[in-house]
């Protein structure tokens, strides 16, 4: 090898030597951009190599030990164990860690690349300040002072007997060094490993003065001077708190912290009870807008939404005591804020102008057990508003017809049969409703017409509905909001809608009849029932297919068509009977019909033998009958079951023979 490939070599090596180091910072930089620099810790938390939320997190944790873990403080000789939670203590996680991510972040290559390379020895530890909230801290100092204090230091206050409010006015006296107790405590939370820490006391004179007490009295005295009264009107609501309920409620928060101050207020513990028995009238659901229709007159009122309100005592506290200090003892009851209306007043009056667009009415005879289910289910959508675009289901609207809502049981139909069950006859109500949206050029999402034909309906413009389904589904596809009102008589129910479609006309082509079919008989059983016997109870009818075709006119000249297909099933002639003569589906052999006891009175054991055991029936011999008779003797005079009793195959029938006994001589 040459000096000169020697030279190369060395040159080369000292090249990579340097540039290598390089490569890997570089390619090292590219992978942690988004993570926390190698070998940084918060608190000796090791935050390094950890992206921004685990890095958090980490804080998290040590921030929830931090919480955990009690620490004890002596005053006077007597120890306090402190629960960080008392005190509010908090880590600013976000701020550590976003210092954190600024470790050697230097800038420029050459100059970050030295940083970096000093990552792998150098450790950079980051404080982590622990705040706690001083109000709190001064709540925890006051109980302390009055368990390892004698004579404490008293700012003062009042005294309320019955409903009389006297002056309790302040006195010096021993307390704990409050600025001194803030910093030690402090610095005790700021670490895990606690020891125990002693707060030391002071001589205190009182910030307040005997005078400050007295003004205070007075303003407490007219506070319970008489009853106070709060009362809304949206939702309705007053409620009266007499002097006696005020007086035990009144409280005196003197607060030392940064000046004596005294706050004269009511206890929400003491008047939150007070309020509780009224939750239910205090707390309602949202209310939406709504536009009131006199169907007569089809004059549009709006009522104003209003969010859900809700139960806050504080608030109620704060309205009472502006309410005491008032010159008429009375103010407003103040309602949380709950979720909002889902259509509120500003909705409404953007929807336009509201109007008649369509409506249909159906009949049927009074005082059936189905008229009340109509009529409860015509109540429950009464009202209701669609908002444009919107769909809106009757199921979804109304919920399960149950016996607690008023429901009774009523026929429909039910997997092909017509049953009894709570709710039905609803189905009528639902014709009434598809018809409404039918002839209103709103848009059919979905619906379904009866399994059989009912001539109270109009053919194929009808609609069935049932829990869970089948549903009935329309969509308000217009610009206009769209109110329902419904209206029933003793023998009819009426659906109408009111928006704005645009001035929409429809017209109903019903087409002809085809694909007839002839109903089938069905036999169902009825144990109740004797073999001979049968129950015809429903009559059958037949089956067909039809088509309705809605045209639908606007103003404008646009004409949209649309075309609905049914095919009415024929409906079974139902006829009820004894198990043994419903016919057996898939080869299954039909069970053995019972049979009448025949009368085997008057005949011989073997007799009676023969004859039962030809029906499938067996003889037992009971105990003989005595009979002085002697052609009775060994004939049967008495059998159980009776003559012409249905009995199972196999049925045992008990015989008795007559046995003669001499008569006895004179």
């Amino acid at each position: 090898m040459s000096e000169q490939q020697r030279r190369l070599i060395i040159i080369g090596a000292a090249v990579a030597v340097v540039l290598l180091p390089l490569m890997v910072y570089a390619l090292d930089s590219v992978r942690g951009s988004g993570e926390v620099a190698r070998n940084v810790t918060a608190a000796g938390v090791e935050l390094g190599g950890l992206g921004e939320e685990d890095a958090i997190s980490a804080m998290r944790e040590y921030e929830s030990q931090l919480a955990n873990t009690p620490a004890v403080f002596t005053v006077n000789g007597t120890d306090f164990v402190l629960e960080p939670t008392q005190v509010g203590l908090d880590v600013d996680e976000e701020a550590v860690v976003a210092e954190a991510m600024e470790q050697r972040r230097d800038v420029g290559f050459f100059s970050g690349f030295f940083s970096w390379f000093g990552s792998f020895g150098d450790m950079i530890e980051l404080d982590v300040p622990v705040a706690i909230d001083p109000e709190l801290l001064d709540d925890v100092l006051d109980d302390w002072e009055v368990e390892a204090i004698d004579l404490p230091a008293y700012e003062g206050g009042i005294i309320v007997q019955d409903t009389r409010v006297l002056p309790d006015y302040p006195r010096p006296g021993e307390g704990i060094d409050r600025i001194h107790a803030e910093e030690v405590v402090t610095e005790s939370l700021q670490t895990i490993d606690r020891r125990a820490a002693t707060l030391r006391t002071m001589q205190i004179e009182p910030q307040l003065t005997n005078a400050e007490i007295d003004g205070l009295t007075i303003q407490a005295a007219r506070w319970i001077d008489a009853p106070v009264t709060l009362a809304a009107t949206d939702p309705e609501f007053a409620i009266t708190f007499s002097r006696e309920e005020l007086a035990e409620a009144l409280v005196a928060d003197v607060r030392t912290n940064s000046g004596a101050e005294i706050d004269l207020s009511f206890d929400a513990e003491k008047i939150g009870p007070l309020l509780t028995p009224y939750r239910s009238d205090i707390e309602q659901p949202p209310r939406d807008a709504e536009l009131l229709i006199d169907q007569e007159t089809t004059e549009v009122t709006l009522v104003p939404s209003r969010p859900a309100t809700l139960l806050d005592v504080d608030l109620v506290v704060a309205a009472l005591g502006e309410a005491a200090d008032s010159s008429n003892n009375e103010g407003e009851f103040p309602f949380g804020e709950g979720v909002d209306a889902a259509f509120t007043t500003a909705d409404a009056e953007a929807m336009g102008d509201i109007q008649f667009v369509s409506g249909f009415t159906t009949e049927h005879p009074a005082g059936q057990a189905r008229v009340i289910n109509i009529q409860l289910f015509a109540d429950a959508v009464d009202g209701a508003m669609v908002l444009p675009g919107e769909e809106f289901s009757l199921n979804e609207h109304v919920g399960q017809r149950t016996t607690e809502k008023g429901y009774v049981p009523a026929t429909m139909i039910q997997g092909g049969d017509l049953v009894d069950d709570v709710g039905g006859g609803v189905s009528q109500f639902a014709t009434t409703f598809y018809n409404a949206v039918f002839y209103g050029c709103y848009e059919n999402v979905f619906h379904k017409p009866h399994s059989y034909y009912f001539s109270r309906y109009p053919e194929v413009n009808e609609a069935t509905i049932s829990w869970p389904q089948p549903h009935l589904i329309f969509r308000n596809n217009t610009e206009t909001v769209v109110i329902i009102k419904t209206s029933y008589t003793d023998t009819s129910i009426t659906v109408q809608f009111y928006g704005d479609n645009e001035g929409c006309e429809v017209e109903r082509q019903l087409g002809s009849r085809y694909a007839y079919t002839d109903p089938k008989e069905e036999y169902v059983a009825n144990p109740e029932l004797n073999p001979d016997e049968e129950d015809v109870t429903q009559r059958g009818w037949g089956g067909f297919s039809n088509t309705v075709k809605r045209v639908m006119r606007w103003p404008d000249g646009r004409v949209v068509e649309e075309d609905y297909v049914w095919k009415y099933n024929a409906a079974p002639k139902i006829i009820e009977v004894h198990p043994c003569r419903v016919p057996p589906e898939g080869g299954a052999e039909a069970p053995e019909c019972p049979v009448q006891a025949p009368s085997v009175i008057g005949g011989s054991i073997d007799g009676a033998r023969e004859v039962l055991e030809g029906l499938g029936l067996t003889l037992v011999e009971g105990a003989p009958i005595e009979t002085t008779d002697e052609s009775q003797d060994g004939v049967i005079l008495a059998q159980s079951p009776s003559v012409d009793e249905w009995l199972e195959p196999g049925s045992a029938v008990t015989v008795q023979v007559g046995v003669y006994v001499p008569p006895e001589e004179d």
